[in-house]
């Protein structure tokens, strides 16, 4: 990794980003005419989508599950760290749950959190919203729609007026966000073993 290559997001940019998603989100739920019913968190990143949201949304009905890349004989392994949590409210029988991440890249972890989430609400159906475009969910028959503040293409490259000022389109995911802790993730990128407390 080199650090010349990734720049750092502060909060005003990371606020510009969730205005954005939140218009996408808005407009989508509006005209699919889709109530959301609870909001979860995939930790530790999603957080900083789902607050927000859930916010803009006006619930409370917040809940979370987490996930984590571990290293693990020289490689990534994703490991579930905690199911959903226990909801203490009501939900209806076929719930709609905004499932929130920040950066999933198209990866596996929202597919495993919805396997697991499943595993408790059988019928639910989820609306997915992450800070990155995400296709990976366009024609899965659990996602019923999603939300994204920026597009990528194949490259990894964007049109979002924000990165084109900052002079960062032509790689979205070269950046760190505004919480997170450089070296951890200069370790993740790398392979390398964090020490967690």
């Amino acid at each position: 990794m080199n650090d010349e290559n990734f720049y750092p997001l502060t909060w005003e940019h990371y606020g510009v980003l969730i205005e954005d998603l939140w218009k996408d989100l808005n407009s989508k739920l509006k005209s699919q005419n889709i109530k959301i019913d609870a909001v979860i968190a995939i930790l530790r990143e999603g957080v900083f989508t789902a607050l927000p949201m859930a916010y803009k949304l006006n619930t409370y009905k917040i809940l979370t599950i987490q996930y984590k890349y571990i290293l693990n004989n020289g490689s990534n392994e994703l490991k579930k760290i905690s199911g959903i949590s226990q909801a203490n409210f009501e939900l209806p029988p076929s719930p709609i749950f905004l499932l929130c991440d920040t950066f999933p890249c198209g990866g596996k972890t929202k597919f495993l959190a919805t396997e697991e989430i499943k595993k408790v609400y059988p019928t639910c159906k989820f609306v997915f919203v992450s800070l990155i475009q995400d296709h990976s969910v366009e024609n899965h028959p659990d996602f019923i729609s999603s939300a994204y503040a920026f597009d990528i293409n194949d490259k990894w490259e964007t049109t979002h007026p924000l990165f084109k000022k900052l002079g960062i389109d032509k790689n979205a995911l070269n950046v760190y966000l505004p919480w997170e802790n450089k070296e951890e993730e200069e370790a993740s990128v790398n392979q390398l073993e964090w020490k967690y407390n």
